[in-house]
């Protein structure tokens, strides 16, 4: 999913709980992450590197998972070239 953020709820600098995106389309989806967001990925997007995504409105990519009506982020990565 390609988007940018309209909000990004942490508890740490290193951690990031939820966000919210609008997405290409112009739906607004939140998201939940899993306990192992972004692992794997070769540039981690910590809270304030999404915040700096937020603020230039520069659009991200969201891979997900459904858990029933909850949408759980695995990854969050920049957009660019996409």
């Amino acid at each position: 999913m390609r988007g940018v953020l309209l909000d990004v709820v942490s508890p740490s600098i290193q951690q990031v709980d939820s966000f919210t995106l609008r997405t290409d389309d112009g739906r607004e989806l939140s998201f939940h992450t899993a306990p192992d967001f972004n692992r794997g990925v070769a540039h981690v997007m910590t809270p304030g590197h999404m915040r700096q995504h937020m603020a230039l409105a520069d659009p991200v990519v969201v891979t997900y998972r459904e858990d029933g009506d909850k949408l759980i982020a695995l990854s969050a990565t920049d957009a660019t070239g996409q």
